[in-house]
């Protein structure tokens, strides 16, 4: 008996500890609002590349027998780039010359033969269209022989080469992509959701990680018609203003394409701002209070409505039901 006794009153007491915890005050800490700056932007991730790119592509298909400039080097206009495999050509060219020949020997025996009045001007005239058929076909091929020397169109470092040699290539594939002139540019990558809240003209700020905490600002200078339905985003090019000395094409970029900028906005720290609500402490209970939350940006939301500047909310409210017992910690 007295040890059911014990046993009970242990239960007894244990519920009342749990019972005292509960009810003890849960320490919280204070924040109130800042005005400051708000800005509401579309967030994308980018490359900066040349404004102007220029593919290199031969005119005639063939087998690539010399490449002459790798991918970062600076090439000048009309540099040979790649040249490819001619010996058909050549072939070609010896084989036309001797007929040029024949034919040239055959218009001067005609031509003879015509001034002697032995046979009609009419066969110098047919000798003489058949040499300028093979001439033509001569420059014909002299043309293709020259196609196969690809040329650098403009002054620029090669960004990207997409062949090795010994590689077939057709008529008209990409093999070199190069940059024209000094002017960059910021390819950004923007999903579609967004799309429809970015237009031209916006202003940008960038940061380019490679240069640390430093941003630089642009505007976006065109949107393309037709996003790409796997990756589900738009490519949209960003123009720099001042940009820094520092940039390099190929660096990565951070872009926010700004929508809106408020000044003196009521801003609370993010931990503050939970599921639309934040936490106020009345007559020692915390409350949830609804707000209108407005831009979020560096650890900040903007309160558009709810709250007003020197109202203190519970900075931390994770884990707060409504009504509980709380005491400010000093």
């Amino acid at each position: 008996m007295k040890r059911l006794l014990m046993v009970g009153l242990l239960a007894l007491l244990l519920v009342g500890s749990v019972w005292l915890v509960k009810q003890r005050p849960t320490g919280v800490a204070l924040v109130q609002p800042i005005r400051g700056e708000a800005i509401e932007a579309v967030f994308a991730t980018g490359a900066v590349e040349p404004a102007l790119q220029v593919m290199v592509a031969p005119r005639v298909g063939g087998r690539l027998a010399e490449l002459l400039a790798e991918e970062g080097q600076m090439v000048k206009q009309g540099q040979v780039l790649a040249r490819l495999e001619t010996a058909e050509v050549e072939a070609q060219l010896q084989e036309l010359n001797a007929r040029e020949r024949a034919a040239q020997l055959a218009l001067e025996r005609a031509e003879a033969l015509v001034a002697q009045k032995f046979v009609a001007a009419s066969e110098a005239d047919r000798a003489r269209a058949e040499r300028d058929a093979v001439r033509a076909q001569i420059a014909r091929i002299q043309a293709q022989r020259g196609y196969a020397q690809l040329l650098a169109p403009t002054s620029g470092p090669v960004l990207r080469r997409e062949a090795e040699v010994g590689q077939f290539v057709a008529a008209g594939q990409v093999l070199f992509q190069i940059g024209g002139g000094t002017t960059l540019r910021v390819s950004t990558e923007i999903d579609e959701e967004d799309i429809a809240r970015v237009a031209v003209g916006q202003p940008v700020v960038l940061r380019a990680a490679a240069l640390g905490a430093a941003v630089f600002e642009g505007t976006v200078d065109s949107i393309p018609p037709k996003g790409d339905p796997i990756a589900r985003s738009y490519r949209v090019k960003v123009k720099l203003i001042d940009a820094p000395a520092a940039l390099r094409v190929g660096m990565t970029v951070d872009a926010n394409i700004i929508q809106a900028r408020r000044s003196q906005a009521l801003l609370l720290p993010v931990t503050a701002v939970q599921s639309d609500q934040v936490w106020r402490v009345m007559e020692g209970r915390a409350q949830p209070v609804p707000v209108q939350r407005g831009a979020t940006g560096h650890g900040r939301v903007e309160i558009r409505s709810g709250l007003k500047e020197g109202e203190a909310v519970i900075a931390r409210p994770e884990g707060l039901v409504a009504g509980q017992r709380v005491r400010v910690a000093p």
